[in-house]
């Protein structure tokens, strides 16, 4: 049995979907934001996530999202003005 599989990128910003294509965009086509990131603090590259939905036993429709935290330190990933820091949490230690 063969199965199919259907891979996504959906943007961190805008959340539109592109089809992944070889090789992968690295911006969204919609808003431009890049879906690589990385750790500002521990300079890092960090690797997207990705969510799966079977809804066929034989077909597999798997979205990748950037993250919006550094799984080696915790900072946050994401900057929602120019004044927030980075590392303004609580999870940070």
């Amino acid at each position: 049995m063969a199965i199919k599989m259907t891979v996504d990128l959906q943007c961190g910003a805008c959340a539109a979907l592109v089809h992944l294509t070889e090789p992968g965009p690295k911006f969204c086509p919609c808003c431009g934001a890049g879906f690589d990131r990385y750790c500002l603090k521990c300079r890092r590259k960090v690797e997207m996530f990705f969510e799966e939905w079977w809804p066929e036993d034989n077909e597999c429709v798997r979205t990748y999202t950037p993250a919006k935290r550094c799984p080696t330190c915790n900072s946050g990933l994401e900057v929602e003005t120019r004044e927030s820091s980075r590392d303004d949490t609580k999870y940070n230690h």
